[in-house]
């Protein structure tokens, strides 16, 4: 009996199905591999309801509510100083002392002018009081024709001249009286005394300096008291974030150099014009600031301030500008914009960055016309994104609130940031392993 090719033997179809299944399976495992590579590897988070706490951070300064910065009237030398840095003042209590030799020497001189014009006032009185008593008598003598109209005339001249004489003396005596009074007050005021109950916070002259009167157009600050029952802490707010801010906000105050204090506060002022940043307060805005970064001066006043705390101490306010409970809302980062085309689809942001827009264009280099940007997140479904637009809501420390666009428990994808930088819309992703774990299959 002839013996069958090895072709049509048993051996053959059975090995012929096995190099079948072995190409199939490397061809599905080259297929699924490919896939896996092609796919961009995300981190995702679901969408769930949170308690948001928005806030507006600032650094400034602690301040007195209340200060005076106290200056001498008169120029001079200080003599003496009877208190120190630190100390416990009260109103009306002296607080330094300025050479006082040519405001006492003054007021001598005006005090001697006084006299000697009371003196020469007293003798023209009397003149006058003769000259008086020779005119009556003259008057009676020329009733009897025993003088002439002539010397009568003369006596009733020197009646008019007496008093007028008397006059400028009263006058003269005035005047005297007002510059006495006024070199009185100022030999007065060589005691330099202070306004107000309060602290001397800042010490800024020592004994035997010379000071600048406040007559004059800057004068010299020797001292600052101010009272500590009322303190303020003084901060620059960003131009961006001055719309959220309201009176009456709570605030909450940590202090640089008292280590793990919280000091509670409120929002008692905010500033109606802009400060360019690095300019001083106050200084006028110009055409040349107007592309510039700007600040808003805002007042925290604080509530039981501790006894501690001292004026000029860098402090940072976080403003507690809303509060919201159980919202749905999402990791800040996972909120992307995206241009959407006049048919509503999303251009890819890679196309757009590679594009060299020409000056006064509108279309970004690309032949198209721009669309609009819109905020939202990819959703992530059966292995693929999609782009949803959201509106969004107050803005937290991590997350931020969405109002509209997602529903609770919608897997987004929160990063990374470089990935979701260029993430195009419809494309095929897997869920990165969190750490300790796996990932779920999407």
């Amino acid at each position: 009996m002839a013996s069958r090719p090895f072709y049509k033997s048993k051996k053959f179809r059975i090995f012929t199905l096995l190099v079948i299944v072995v190409a199939l399976g490397s061809l599905v495992a080259f297929n699924a591999t490919k896939d896996s590579r092609t796919r961009i590897q995300v981190q995702t988070q679901k969408a769930s309801k949170k308690d948001l706490v928005s806030t507006v951070s600032a650094s400034g300064e602690i301040k007195p509510k209340r200060y005076v910065n106290v200056s001498s009237d008169v120029p001079g030398r200080i003599t003496r100083l009877f208190i120190k840095e630190g100390d416990a003042v009260r109103a009306g209590q002296p607080l330094c002392t300025i050479d006082a030799t040519r405001f006492e020497a003054s007021t001598k001189m005006s005090e001697a002018a006084l006299q000697s014009s009371r003196a020469d006032f007293n003798r023209s009185m009397a003149d006058l009081d003769v000259a008086k008593l020779n005119f009556e008598r003259s008057k009676k003598m020329l009733n009897d024709r025993l003088i002439s109209d002539q010397a009568f005339d003369q006596a009733e001249a020197e009646v008019k001249m007496k008093t007028a004489a008397l006059e400028a003396l009263r006058r003269r005596i005035n005047q005297l009286e007002a510059a006495l009074d006024q070199e009185k007050d100022s030999l007065r005021k060589t005691t330099v005394i202070s306004p107000m109950n309060g602290l001397v916070t800042l010490l800024q002259k020592e004994e035997g300096e010379t000071v600048i009167g406040a007559q004059s157009f800057q004068p010299t600050v020797i001292m600052t008291v101010a009272d500590p029952s009322v303190m303020e802490v003084e901060i620059l707010v960003d131009e961006t974030d001055i719309r959220n801010l309201a009176l009456g906000q709570t605030t909450e105050v940590r202090v640089d150099a008292l280590e793990d204090v919280k000091i509670k506060g409120e929002v008692t002022e905010i500033g109606a014009s802009a400060i360019v940043r690095g300019a001083t307060a106050g200084a006028p805005t110009t055409a040349n600031t107007a592309n510039q970064a700007k600040d808003f001066k805002v007042t925290v006043t604080l509530k039981d301030p501790p006894a501690s705390l001292r004026p000029s101490l860098n402090a940072t306010a976080e403003i507690t500008t809303a509060k919201k409970e159980k919202v749905l809302a999402v990791p800040i980062q996972a909120v992307v914009v995206r241009e959407l085309s006049k048919e509503g689809k999303v251009v890819d942001p890679g196309a757009v960055q590679a594009a060299s827009p020409e000056p006064g264009r509108t279309d970004q280099g690309t032949g198209r016309p721009k669309g609009e940007e819109k905020e939202g997140v990819f959703v992530v479904s059966k292995g693929e994104v999609a782009f949803k637009p959201v509106k969004t809501g107050i803005m937290g420390e991590t997350d931020v609130e969405v109002l509209d666009g997602l529903a609770e428990g919608d897997e987004i994808v929160s990063g990374s940031y470089r990935t979701l930088r260029t993430l195009k819309d419809k494309a095929r992703v897997k869920v990165e392993a969190p750490k300790g774990g796996k990932a779920e299959k999407k």
